[in-house]
């Protein structure tokens, strides 16, 4: 029988790569979903419902051996609580043996007073008296940001790699094939339960990234520094004030705490895993920049 994997978030960015990943391994995978229009991947099981509801996850997580959680993208800390208690309440009522949280960026000891990192905190000390087995995954900044729908058109038409870094500064950059690797991994590694792991590591700079584009799509790509402020402008449009300015949060934590975040233990990691992470070519092969 094969072993039964709820997954938050499956049809998301990330979630669609640890999703693609447990279905290479042979995974019976269920997830939740507001809405259920028929266009599904049909290798999960999609249950209608959300996080806001505790009966819907207990629901979806009957007779699950392995929970996978990823909070969606919320910036309100008690809206994250609550979802995070009723996935913790849920998982725990239905003896669900281990539980993979994925933090999705940087996770500090302490609060910081930005929201976006500190639900973050709150969310680790809420599993860790949760009494479930745990295994957390902590990435940094996702490289597949750039090959979002509304980046591809910047770097084709115009030729520019912008980006909230500075510039010349290698960064911890991960993909989410590479996140989903270590997250499906790490069911296979109940030793770490109750461990807290770095996971990525490829350092490189923007000047980088944008050669290695350059190269694939053949048009000179240059890299572009931008001020947190200024992305956070750039993005009011698209998302709305409060996600511009918590998204943003999370580039000036990195220019804060950046001697600590290339000072993680990647390699090992890595080595406890048994995940070689993507090359930055290899990376940029991957994506369709068309």
């Amino acid at each position: 029988m094969k072993t039964k994997i709820f997954i938050t978030g499956a049809t998301g960015f990330q979630g669609s790569a640890i999703t693609n990943e447990l279905v290479k391994k042979e995974y019976e995978i269920v997830s939740l979903k507001r809405e259920i229009n028929g266009n599904e991947n049909p290798n999960v099981t999609f249950i209608k419902g959300d996080l806001a509801n505790k009966k819907d996850i207990k629901i979806a997580t009957k007779n699950v051996e392995i929970a996978i959680f990823t909070l969606p993208l919320v910036f309100d800390l008690e809206t994250a609580k609550l979802m995070t208690q009723n996935f913790m309440e849920a998982v725990k009522e239905n003896k669900v043996e281990l539980v993979i949280f994925n933090t999705s960026f940087d996770l500090p000891k302490e609060k910081t007073g930005l929201t976006a990192i500190d639900i973050k905190v709150e969310m680790k000390k809420m599993f860790d008296a949760s009494g479930l087995n745990v295994i957390t995954l902590v990435p940094d900044i996702f490289i597949d940001n750039f090959a979002a729908p509304w980046s591809i058109p910047v770097i084709l038409e115009q030729g520019i790699l912008p980006y909230p870094v500075a510039s010349g500064k290698k960064i911890p950059w991960i993909s989410h094939v590479d996140l989903a690797k270590f997250i499906v991994n790490a069911i296979e590694h109940k030793e770490l339960i109750g461990k807290t792991l770095p996971i990525g590591g490829n350092l490189v700079s923007g000047e980088e990234i944008a050669k290695e584009i350059s190269e694939k799509i053949g048009k000179e790509v240059h890299f572009v520094s931008l001020t947190p402020d200024d992305f956070e402008q750039n993005l009011i449009s698209a998302f709305g004030e409060i996600p511009a300015k918590e998204i943003s949060n999370l580039y000036r934590y990195v220019a804060n705490r950046y001697e600590e975040l290339i000072a993680k233990n990647f390699k090992k990691s890595q080595e406890i895993l048994n995940v070689e992470i993507q090359s930055t070519k290899d990376w940029v092969e991957s994506i369709s920049w068309n």
